[in-house]
């Protein structure tokens, strides 16, 4: 079977597909753009496919302009994914280059740094030995000035030591000269020109001519310690009058304490205290009328006299700082105290009269004492005066004041007191209980004039009771304000209350003082917390819990309903 040679149509169409073949235009390396023809033949112009204004459409409609250009739809195609081989391959070719150069640069900097490194620890171990070897220079320059600097120091020390030496010897010679010159004042001042010498040789014991010299130097001080005692003995005769040179017995005493310090003080002061006291145990045997209770007055009075004479004749002799006065006083003290103790322990008569009295006298002098002397009692608070007496201190704690010295013997015998209270309670009582109503009928009275009688008289008790003692003693008084409250309620306001009668006027009359009773009843009891409140404000601290009222409020209360 023959075959039909092509038509027309066929063959323009395979011209057409020839024509539409795109060339790819040789261009070097790096020539950005491709050319193409279309079904005509014509040529395209160069697109640059990395520009930043590439748009697609406008190239695709440029390389395929109308339908007969489409039949080179594959030629394209094939077109450019060469040239998205030769890209990449470029772009490989670029990257690999790059990285080669980066890790020349990186290699040859590390070099650099490693070199730059090695130069500046050779030019820092050049400046450590320079260094070392400038110390030398100096260590060996300054050698000799330091062992200049040293034999200059032990020499000054040597010297100074050796000037005080010769200082030391000569001050001891010359205190052994004035000791039997019996110059007590030069002597005083030498002794502690001499204490400080001392000082510089505390570790020279073993140095035998300084031990030598101590030695002597004790001995000299201890000997005019005593000459200087025996000076004073000679100064006062045996019945404690000034018989020497004032002036040269307070230059003594100024010598002993310089010499062996406040144990030397304290023998002088014990010696004239002695002295002076010995005609106060003399004068005031226990058994004599003198030493009683009633005549403690003058005891006080010698005191005063013997201060007085102190004052005038030897408080020159002996210095100020010494307070030689209230050593006297507080010997007094202690001796007076423990007389009247044995005093009252062998009496089994004694009033409260004459107990009252010279408890009054002793706290009476006790204030006197503290005030002469300066002496301030450390309040509850802390506080102390806003002025700046003398206040003595032991171990940073105020010393005990005069308050107390002597009244402190009276505490055990106060129960006299009590007892005499509670008499002149019983029989004000007694009193009130005898006296009709009738008396106290007063338009002007609310109560009875004895409820206000008794009250006042307690108040008066508690005052004298809080000015002798503020412990145990204040405690029994309040038991015995309570016991006579209960009393009073009982034989009083219950004893006067009426019987009511028949009689209209009678009637009357009772009524009024069935009223006043009620009116002293209800009063006394509203005045019991009050005086439970003062009692507890001046009782001591350790005996609060023992004041109560509650009894005798109580039968207040009672006698209004009975």
């Amino acid at each position: 079977m023959s075959t039909a040679p092509p038509t027309r149509s066929s063959a323009s169409r395979s011209s057409a597909s020839r024509s539409a073949t795109t060339t790819n235009t040789s261009t070097p390396s790096g020539v950005k753009g491709t050319r193409t023809t279309g079904p005509a033949g014509t040529p395209l112009p160069t697109v640059q496919l990395d520009s930043a204004e590439f748009a697609t459409g406008h190239y695709v409609d440029r390389l395929f302009p109308d339908d007969a250009s489409l039949e080179g739809v594959d030629v394209a195609a094939e077109n450019l994914r060469r040239r998205l081989q030769v890209v990449t391959q470029d772009i490989r070719q670029l990257l690999r280059a790059q990285s080669n150069d980066n890790n020349k640069q990186q290699a040859q900097s590390l070099e650099a740094t490693k070199a730059a490194i090695g130069e500046l620890y050779t030019r820092i171990s050049e400046m450590k030995a320079k260094a070392r070897t400038s110390e030398r220079m100096v260590l060996d320059i300054t050698q000799d000035i330091k062992s200049l600097d040293s034999a200059k120091r032990n020499l000054t020390h040597t010297t100074t030591t050796m000037k005080r030496l010769q200082m030391l010897i000569g001050a001891v010679g010359q205190l052994r000269h004035l000791k039997e010159q019996s110059k007590y004042y030069e002597a005083s001042q030498l002794l502690l020109a001499i204490g400080g010498l001392r000082e510089g040789f505390a570790g020279f014991g073993r140095v035998r001519q300084i031990a030598a010299l101590h030695e002597s130097a004790d001995g000299l001080q201890r000997g005019l310690a005593s000459q200087a005692f025996q000076e004073v003995e000679r100064g006062f005769d045996s019945q404690g009058m000034l018989v020497g040179d004032a002036r040269v017995m307070r230059d003594a005493c100024l010598c002993a304490q310089a010499s062996l310090g406040d144990e030397q003080r304290d023998k002088f002061v014990a010696f004239y205290c002695d002295l002076q006291l010995r005609a106060y145990s003399a004068i005031f045997q226990i058994n004599d009328d003198v030493s009683q209770l009633e005549n403690i007055s003058r005891r006080y009075a010698w005191l005063r006299r013997i201060l007085r004479n102190y004052s005038d004749d030897h408080a020159a002799v002996f210095p100020e700082q010494w307070r030689v006065g209230e050593a006297l006083s507080r010997r007094f003290s202690e001796a007076t105290r423990d007389q009247l103790g044995e005093i009252m322990a062998t009496r089994e008569d004694i009033s409260v009269e004459h107990l009252m009295s010279a408890l009054a006298d002793t706290l009476a002098f006790e204030a006197q004492c503290n005030k002469k002397f300066a002496i301030v009692a450390k309040s509850p608070a802390g506080d102390q005066s806003s002025s700046e007496p003398h206040v003595y201190e032991d171990n940073g704690e105020p010393a005990v004041t005069f308050t107390g010295a002597i009244s402190c013997a009276f505490e055990p015998y106060m129960s006299i007191f009590i007892r005499g209270e509670r008499v002149k309670f019983d029989e004000m009582i007694r009193k009130f209980q005898r006296e009709p109503v009738s008396i106290d009928n007063d338009p002007s009275l609310s109560v009875l004039a004895s409820s206000t009688d008794l009250l006042y008289q307690f108040r008066e008790s508690l005052r004298q009771c809080a000015s002798l003692s503020t412990g145990q003693p204040m405690v029994d008084l309040s038991q015995v304000f309570s016991q006579c409250l209960c009393n009073y309620a009982r034989d009083v306001l219950v004893h006067k209350l009426p019987r009511i009668t028949s009689s209209s006027t009678t009637a009357l009359d009772d009524l009024k003082n069935i009223c006043l009773i009620v009116n002293t009843a209800d009063y006394c009891a509203s005045v019991v917390g009050q005086l439970e409140q003062k009692v507890v404000e001046k009782v001591g601290s350790e005996f609060k819990d023992k004041v109560s009222f509650t009894a005798c409020r109580d039968a207040l209360l009672t006698s209004i309903n009975t």
